[in-house]
């Protein structure tokens, strides 16, 4: 392990010790990393797990239930279908994997699969659900798109031998040239689907049979596609907003897009890897989440686009982000699921780093024991700081005069 390795890492297990990261977003931890997740209801998120599971998580306990999706792969991705689409009273949950398939259960008892969709040649990485209809979109490392159609009433889902296999009934090739890591469906009428991944394009597809969106004017060839050049490598994160898309890039930018014209309206400029973006235009904010874990909320409405917070809570990349109601959530490689007030952390006064009042106090008071127990130590005759520790008072110093 290179020096630099070694103090990425004391680092990092440093901040997984901070008592302030320990509660921030009040963290609901679970079994393995967390590669995706998505919110069924107020009270229960569903996670996609490295550890070859997809687990249902209760918001209010803070606790991941102990029954199991089980895969055979890392589980990359989950989705949920409409409140209306039930099985037995439950909501339906699906993951996607490793293994290529995607499995379809029941959010009440997840350990049972009602169905298998397998087609996939390559990891699936990504998958969306529609709305108000029974169809399910799925990209993958075999660079194809699936559209998958479940049965017409989810009860069909719910007989007593082996899971049913449903192929898709569509598959869209040769259009992408890598592999597909994101996907979204228009906000508007839920009639279009745009996909986005490794090659750096966005696409868009009917999403009734998978056919290319048409699209006139002088930036399409009677195609709709943003092709490889604003963004330069792999895209991770689309979202749909009225009339737009936000993108997030391993190139360190956010982009904002006119669906009409193709054309980038807003380029939000980041030092690493943006893994996951959202916007919130109720507030004028966008939230992008990083490879290191920091969350920035950018201004974006008053044309300055400019950061006016920052979240250090993660201590790894976040993988992540939704919006529920007056809330959004976050999720990480750390293990945990993080749930953020908009209002609160918007209307934040305390600096560009958000800390909760009783989270300062907190820390005051963790600062001064430190210094505390450093000052002892001085002050014994039997030994002295090390260099690490005087440099590790110096930041305390700082810390309590930055307060």
């Amino acid at each position: 392990m290179s020096s630099a390795q070694l103090e990425a890492l004391e680092k990092k297990e440093a901040q997984e010790q901070d008592p302030i990261r320990q509660k921030l977003g009040s963290p609901l931890r679970a079994p393995a990393r967390i590669l995706g997740f998505e919110l069924c209801d107020d009270n229960t998120a569903v996670f996609a797990l490295a550890n070859y599971q997809a687990r249902v998580a209760d918001l209010k306990s803070g606790e991941c239930k102990k029954a199991a999706v089980k895969h055979t792969g890392p589980v990359t991705a989950v989705g949920v279908m409409s409140d209306s689409y039930k099985v037995s009273g439950s909501r339906i949950g699906l993951s996607a994997s490793w293994d290529m398939t995607v499995k379809v259960w029941s959010v009440d008892n997840p350990q049972r699969t009602l169905a298998v969709l397998s087609g996939h040649s390559d990891f699936v990485k990504c998958l969306v659900t529609h709305p108000t209809l029974p169809l399910v979109y799925t990209g993958s490392s075999d660079k194809t798109i699936m559209f998958w159609r479940l049965p017409q009433s989810a009860e069909e889902l719910s007989g007593s031998g082996e899971p049913m296999v449903i192929k898709p009934f569509k598959t869209v090739k040769g259009r992408h040239t890598g592999q597909i890591y994101t996907m979204c469906l228009d906000r508007e009428t839920a009639g279009v689907l745009f996909s986005a991944g490794s090659d750096a394009s966005i696409r868009a597809w009917s999403a009734m049979d998978g056919s290319p969106l048409a699209a006139d004017g002088a930036a399409f060839d009677g195609e709709w596609v943003i092709p490889r050049g604003q963004h330069r490598t792999n895209i991770s994160d689309i979202k749909c907003t009225e009339g737009g898309l936000w993108t997030a890039s391993a190139d360190k930018t956010a982009i904002s897009w006119d669906i009409e014209t193709g054309k980038a309206d807003l380029v939000l400029e980041h030092s690493t890897t943006v893994t996951a973006v959202l916007p919130i235009p109720q507030v004028g904010v966008v939230v992008t989440g990083v490879r290191d874990g920091v969350i920035y909320i950018w201004r974006v409405n008053d044309g300055s686009p400019r950061i006016i917070r920052e979240i250090h809570a993660h201590t790894d990349d976040v993988t992540g982000l939704r919006i529920a109601g007056r809330c959004f959530y976050s999720s990480s490689l750390d293990e945990t699921l993080r749930i953020w007030g908009i209002e609160d952390v918007v209307g934040f006064s305390g600096g560009l780093e958000y800390m909760p009042a009783e989270l300062v106090a907190l820390k005051a008071q963790a600062v001064e024991q430190s210094i505390a127990n450093s000052t002892e130590k001085l002050n014994g005759t039997a030994s002295a700081l090390t260099e690490e520790e005087e440099r590790e008072l110096a930041e305390l110093m700082s810390d309590i005069d930055d307060m």
